[in-house]
C-alpha cells in the first residue's frame, strides 16, 4: 500500500468535528485534544521526519457545511486523514469521509475514538474505512505511520488496529505506561490555551470505578499517571497563555491517593487564581478540609455523578453510593463556596417510575446541589450495558445518541415524562433552543443567511461549500401559503448537500401574517425531519416535542406582534416560534 506524497513529504491531517450547534450560535471547547497527543507521540518516533502532520483547524471544523469540510480537506492535499470520533460527530465524520473517497479513492482514511469499539459493527460495515484504532490511539497510529513508511501497512500485525483488508477484532492494546510521553500538546506548540482562554489537562488515565455505562472500565487495566513535573508545566503555560478555565479531565478527580497533595500542588501553581478549575469527582470522602482545598485551588464547580438513589439500580450499574457519604461531601463542597452540580440518569435498568422520582424528591428536599444534569441513559458502545443489553432488556437506539427507549420497568412514555417531571422539580428547562438570530455578518467567509424573496425571480443557491454548518434559510412572501412547494424545494436542496446541516427556517409574511398557517408550517417540518441526524435523536426524547436541529420561525414587525390576534398566535407556535423583528 502507498500513499500519494504532495510536495515532498506525505501529509496527515487530523479532523474533529465539534458537538453539532442547536441554532446559528457561536461553538467553543471543540479543542483536538486527541489528534494533539497523536501528534506529540509521532513526532517522539520521529515521525514528523517522514510526514507532514497538520490539524484542520478548529474554526473550520466549528462552522464549515458539511461539503466546506470536505473542500477544506481536499484543498490541502492530504494522503492520510484521521477523524476523533465520538457519539455527537460520527454521523457526520462517515458522511464526510464517504465525500472524501469519491473525490479522491486513493485517500486513506482513518478512525478513532470512544466510537471505536469492537462492537459497534455498523461504523466499520460502513464501507468508507481503511484502518480504525481500537482503544487508546497514540502508539497504535504510530505503528501504523511506521508500517506504511516500511510499505508492510496491509500486512503487519499491529494490536489495537482495524484494517478493511482484513477485518478482524483486532489485539488488545496496551496503554502507554508513561504519560508524559502525550503531555502536553500545549508544551510543545501542537495546541494553545490562549485560543479559547482554556487549557484541558489530564493526569490519569484509567478509573478504580466499573460503572457499566462507563466506557473506562474496558479501555484501562490500570491506573496511569502524568507526573507532578508535567502538570506544574501545562499549569505555566496556561497562566502564560493568559487561561481563565483549567478543565481536569480525569474520570473521577479524587480517585487518587494522593488528592490532597494534588490539590495543594494546583492551589501553588494558582496562587494568584488566574483561572479556575473544574472536574468531576465523587462526593463519598470529601471531608470539609477537603473541601477547603479545592477552594483554595480556586475550584468555583465541580460535577458530582449521582445517578440513581435506588440500591437495587446502583447495583445493576455497578456503582454503589453511600448515601450518608454523598451527603456530608456534597454538604462540605457547598459550605466550602463551591458550586456542585448533580447528575441523574433516567433510564437505568432497575428503575421504575417511582424510584426516579424518589431520586428527584430526594436532591430537592435535601437541596443537595446548587444545579442538576438529568440524562437519558445511552448505551454506549464498548460498555458493559451494551454487552449486557439484549439480557437486561433494554431497547435503544441503534444510532447516536444510543439513547434507551425502553426497559422492563419503564416505557418510553415514562422516560418522555420523567423528564418533564425533573424540569418541573429542578425549575429548569433541558436543553433549550439557543435565542432566535436575525443579524447576521455578511462578511463572514461562511454564508449565514440565505434571503430569498418568493414574490420575486430567485438566482441559484450558493455553493454548500461556502454556507455555515448552521444555516438560515430566510424567505418572504405577501403570500408564504401559496409557495409551500418552492420553500420545501430549497430545503430538500440544502440537506441533500449538506444533510448535518442546522437549519432555522424564516418565514417573513409580509402584509397580514395570518396567511401562514400550521398548514404551512407542517410540510416544511416534514421535509426538514425526512433524514434525522443526531441532534434530531439527541433531541427526540426532550419533554419540550419535536426539536432538534431544524426549527421554523415566524417573523413579524414589532408593531404588528402588539396587534396579532391572539387565537392564530396560540394556534402557529403549536408549530413554529413566533418572533418580533424590531430592526
Amino acid at each position: 500500500m502507498k500513499v500519494q506524497s504532495n510536495a515532498g513529504h506525505p501529509k496527515v491531517l487530523f479532523v474533529q468535528l465539534p458537538i453539532p450547534p442547536a441554532g446559528p450560535s457561536p461553538i467553543f471547547g471543540n479543542v483536538p485534544l486527541a489528534a494533539g497527543y497523536l501528534v506529540l507521540f509521532a513526532r517522539s518516533r520521529g515521525l514528523h521526519e517522514h510526514f507532514q502532520l497538520e490539524i484542520l483547524p478548529p474554526k473550520i471544523c466549528n462552522y464549515a457545511s458539511d461539503l466546506g469540510i470536505v473542500a477544506e480537506i481536499v484543498q490541502r492535499q492530504p494522503a492520510i486523514v484521521g477523524f476523533s470520533c465520538y457519539l455527537w460527530n460520527i454521523d457526520r465524520t462517515l458522511w464526510i469521509a464517504s465525500q472524501l473517497k469519491r473525490l479522491c479513492p486513493e485517500l486513506l482514511i482513518v478512525l478513532g475514538g470512544p466510537e471505536i469499539t469492537n462492537d459497534n459493527q455498523w461504523v466499520f460495515e460502513s464501507g468508507v474505512i481503511d484502518f480504525a484504532t481500537v482503544g487508546e490511539g497514540e502508539q497504535t497510529f504510530s505503528d501504523l505511520l511506521e508500517s506504511i513508511l516500511a510499505g508492510e501497512a496491509a500486512t503487519r500485525l499491529i494490536p489495537g488496529l482495524w484494517r478493511a483488508t482484513n477485518p478482524q477484532i483486532p489485539l488488545f492494546r496496551k496503554p502507554i505506561a508513561n504519560l508524559d510521553d502525550v503531555s502536553s500538546p500545549y508544551l510543545h506548540g501542537i495546541l494553545n490555551a490562549a485560543d479559547e482562554k482554556m487549557l484541558l489537562l489530564e493526569t490519569i488515565r484509567g478509573c478504580v470505578f466499573k460503572c457499566k455505562f462507563c466506557y473506562y472500565p474496558k479501555s484501562y487495566d490500570s491506573l496511569y499517571f502524568v507526573s507532578e513535573e508535567k502538570i506544574v508545566a501545562n499549569l505555566k503555560h496556561a497562566r502564560e497563555a493568559g487561561a481563565t478555565e483549567v478543565v481536569l479531565l480525569d474520570p473521577t478527580l479524587n480517585q487518587r491517593k494522593d488528592f490532597d497533595g494534588f490539590l495543594k500542588l494546583l492551589a501553588r501553581e494558582n496562587h494568584d487564581k488566574q483561572f479556575t478549575y473544574f472536574g468531576e469527582l465523587r462526593a463519598e470522602g470529601i471531608k470539609p478540609e477537603t473541601a477547603q482545598l479545592l477552594r483554595d485551588a480556586n475550584f468555583t464547580e465541580v460535577e458530582i455523578g449521582l445517578q440513581s438513589i435506588d440500591p437495587t439500580t446502583q447495583g445493576l450499574m455497578d456503582r454503589r453510593n453511600n448515601m450518608k457519604a454523598f451527603e456530608r461531601g456534597v454538604s462540605a463542597l457547598m459550605d466550602a463556596g463551591i458550586r456542585v452540580k448533580v447528575d441523574l440518569i433516567i433510564g437505568l435498568p432497575g428503575d421504575t417510575v417511582a424510584s426516579v422520582r424518589r431520586g428527584f424528591d430526594y436532591l430537592a428536599s435535601n437541596k443537595l446541589f446548587t444545579s442538576t444534569q438529568v440524562f437519558n441513559l445511552a448505551i454506549l458502545p464498548g460498555t458493559a450495558f451494551r454487552s449486557e443489553a439484549e439480557e437486561l432488556g433494554l431497547r435503544f437506539q441503534d444510532r447516536p445518541p444510543y439513547y434507551v427507549l425502553e426497559t422492563p420497568t419503564l416505557t418510553s412514555t415514562d422516560l418522555y415524562d420523567l423528564m418533564a417531571d425533573a424540569q418541573e422539580v429542578f425549575e429548569t428547562e433541558w436543553d433549550p433552543f439557543p435565542e432566535p438570530k436575525l443579524h447576521f455578518d455578511e462578511s463572514s467567509d461562511q454564508i449565514e443567511c440565505l434571503r430569498i424573496d418568493l414574490d420575486q425571480d430567485r438566482s441559484e443557491l450558493p455553493p454548500a461549500e461556502k454556507r455555515a454548518q448552521a444555516l438560515t434559510l430566510w424567505f418572504k412572501s405577501k403570500r408564504l401559503n401559496e409557495h409551500v412547494n418552492e420553500m420545501q424545494s430549497v430545503i430538500s436542496k440544502v440537506l441533500d448537500d449538506c444533510p448535518h446541516s442546522t437549519l432555522q427556517v424564516i418565514l417573513e409574511p409580509l402584509g397580514d401574517p395570518t396567511h401562514v398557517t400550521s398548514e404551512c408550517v407542517e410540510p416544511l417540518l416534514a421535509t426538514c425531519y425526512q433524514r434525522p441526524n443526531y441532534l434530531d435523536r439527541y433531541y427526540s426524547l426532550n419533554p419540550q416535542g419535536l426539536l432538534g436541529s431544524k426549527r421554523v420561525l415566524v417573523v413579524v414587525d414589532g408593531e404588528t406582534m402588539d396587534d396579532l390576534d391572539e387565537d392564530w398566535a396560540d394556534a402557529i407556535e403549536e408549530t413554529a416560534t413566533l418572533v418580533a423583528n424590531d430592526s
